[in-house]
């Protein structure tokens, strides 16, 4: 080729490492992907003390425990099982469904006291409770003053509003669900690398 100063077996090989490069961190990704679906098999095995192939809520608390040394509260078990358990009717939670209950739980461990302590000062009504406006403007400080959208408004709301069923959030279910916020957000920015 003119101009190129390179053979054409240069310019292959040149193609090449580009093609194995974006192959491999392809592969990489792969490979990380299966390695911490083996992680999450371990742990389900390892806390599966009645070997059903799933965590029912007893064994949960205990993985939960070993990731925190504080015990869930039973408000705080229940809200995780309610959060990840994609099939409810079994009352367990698989190893599909494992991964996000324990990022979930390490998020709101790390996070929990900032959270409680924001909330008050977003409950500009005394309620006890976020109301809609209120949730927006507390995900909006969350979010570093970046505006939310209303769905991420109403995701959160549908993820917290779980106890009480009654448009607004508790301080504990918005704690539990700001924390599966964040995971979520973890989650749509790691799928898109």
């Amino acid at each position: 080729r003119r101009g190129s100063g390179r053979s054409e077996g240069e310019e292959s090989e040149s193609e090449q490492d580009k093609a194995d490069e974006s192959g491999g961190s392809k592969n990489s990704r792969i490979q990380a992907q299966r390695k911490r679906a083996e992680e999450l098999r371990a742990l389900l095995r390892k806390f599966d003390a009645n070997k059903s192939g799933v965590l029912e809520e007893n064994e949960l608390r205990e993985l939960l425990t070993s990731l925190n040394t504080n015990p869930p509260d039973q408000d705080e078990l229940d809200y995780i099982m309610k959060l990840c358990d994609v099939d409810p009717t079994d009352g367990a939670i698989n190893v599909v469904e494992l991964e996000h209950a324990v990022e979930a739980w390490k998020v709101y461990c790390t996070k929990r006291t900032d959270l409680e302590e924001d909330f008050a000062k977003f409950d500009l009504s005394g309620s006890g409770k976020l109301e809609k406006d209120e949730l927006k403007s507390y995900l909006v400080h969350l979010n570093e003053g970046i505006d939310v959208d209303d769905d991420e408004v109403d995701w959160v709301l549908s993820q917290a509003d779980v106890f009480n069923k009654d448009g607004a959030c508790s301080k504990p279910e918005l704690v539990m669900a700001t924390a599966a916020w964040y995971t979520h957000v973890q989650e749509k920015e790691q799928s898109k690398a």
